[in-house]
């Protein structure tokens, strides 16, 4: 029996990750989820979809019996979402099977929504894979001649799809992307922007960032600028004893628009970890999502954060909830060396180039201020500010200026004091 018709006894396919790892695949459960969720979520991308693939490249008779029943509401003008896809698939056999709420799950796995054209091609190309194979199983059984299977393999090449690329013209695209960035943190967070933050070890990173946190969920100013008030998803490197002090410090111990992930309770993979992510924040509606650390959650050995191929691999994930339309915060440690903000952080400058927006917390060092830091910034986007003085007060961080608005005030202080 060939691979593309092994079944396990309940009749459904075998996944190739159940077949061992000489098995080369020949369908892609997640990439046929990612295409039939992107069709819900983004139905502009239909008509590119099914220019792309044709119901029989689906592997798995549930995927082919949804794809249809999209392409048929479409050209029945009716919309597309998840409760009349389920209408029109109440009862079907191979729907079911994959569960009750398997089509409202569709959605949060399609990562980002608007690359299902691609996902699309990798489905088609493995369909063509299953096809090639199976004219050369018929061959090799003498159910064709070689004249027939190398006539059928042409028309097979014929049907191929390029990758080609996606383009836009730059009015179309300005007319699709705002002006004006989707701001959680004026200056400094925006949904579809990662922003690196590092600092020393105990140098108040996480602090800060729960601070910011706090003033997130309540739509309150921090630091001075304007906030989005909206549910955060924090990703913890820490145990639940240290955060939770961390929690109770900055006020979030009663708060329910917080969720956390613990790393010692998650056995996931990075790039797992961060689809779910996106599918958690999806469903609850997330729009800030805090990585704290980055090189704790990726995996990164301490000798493979300065491999500039490893560091983009770390990114990728966070490229990804970025692309899905989330405001993400990269926590890092600087080096022990230091530096200029941009080139402070540990390892590879390949993390900072990934990121947007690059900010350094530093103690101030004037001295004798123990509260004070300086938060220092660089990005590609405008607003922030190259240098911010902070203060903790009452466990809560607000900012005294700019440094040179600072520096004044302290002058002006001497002076007055001199007078005196």
């Amino acid at each position: 029996m060939s691979a593309i018709t092994q079944v396990p006894p309940t009749g459904r396919p075998v996944r190739p990750s159940l077949m061992g790892d000489h098995f080369q695949p020949e369908w892609d459960y997640e990439a046929e989820q990612a295409v039939l969720g992107g069709m819900i979520t983004v139905p502009k991308v239909i008509d590119e979809v099914r220019g792309i693939l044709s119901p029989s490249d689906f592997y798995f008779p549930a995927h082919e019996r949804i794809y249809t029943t999209i392409l048929e509401l479409v050209d029945q003008a009716c919309p597309i979402d998840p409760i009349t896809v389920k209408d029109r698939l109440s009862g079907d056999p191979d729907v079911i099977a994959e569960g009750p709420t398997y089509i409202w799950v569709l959605p949060q796995l399609s990562v980002p929504a608007l690359h299902a054209p691609h996902h699309a091609r990798l489905v088609k190309q493995l369909a063509q894979r299953r096809r090639t194979r199976a004219i050369g199983q018929d061959l090799i059984e003498g159910k064709l001649t070689s004249a027939d299977a190398q006539a059928m393999l042409a028309t097979l090449s014929e049907t191929e799809v390029p990758e080609g690329l996606p383009t836009i013209t730059a009015l179309e695209f300005c007319q699709q992307v705002p002006e004006e960035p989707d701001w959680i943190l004026e200056g400094y967070l925006a949904r579809g922007v990662i922003t690196e933050l590092d600092a020393k070890i105990k140098a108040g990173k996480t602090h800060l960032a729960t601070d910011l946190v706090r003033a997130v969920l309540a739509g309150k100013e921090f630091i001075g600028r304007k906030t989005l008030l909206t549910p955060v998803l924090y990703l913890t490197e820490e145990r639940e004893t240290t955060f939770r002090a961390a929690l109770t410090r900055v006020g979030l111990d009663q708060t329910d628009g917080l969720h956390l992930v613990f790393r010692h309770q998650i056995s996931l993979a990075w790039k797992s970890v961060g689809r779910a992510a996106v599918a958690r924040a999806t469903y609850h509606g997330i729009g800030l999502v805090v990585i704290d650390t980055l090189s704790d959650w990726s995996g990164l050995k301490a000798d493979e954060e300065n491999d500039a191929g490893a560091a983009l691999t770390a990114m990728r994930p966070v490229q990804e909830m970025a692309a899905a339309g989330l405001a993400v915060l990269v926590l890092r440690h600087e080096r022990k060396s230091g530096g200029e903000v941009g080139d402070s952080a540990r390892g590879s400058s390949a993390f900072g180039g990934a990121a947007d927006i690059l900010l350094s917390l530093k103690k101030d060092p004037a001295g004798g201020q123990d509260n004070r830091r300086i938060l220092e910034a660089v990005g590609r986007l405008e607003g922030w500010v190259p240098k911010l003085v902070i203060e903790m007060t009452g466990g809560h961080y607000r900012s005294l200026g700019t440094s040179t608005q600072v520096e004044a005030l302290v002058a002006s202080d001497l002076q007055s004091t001199d007078k005196r």
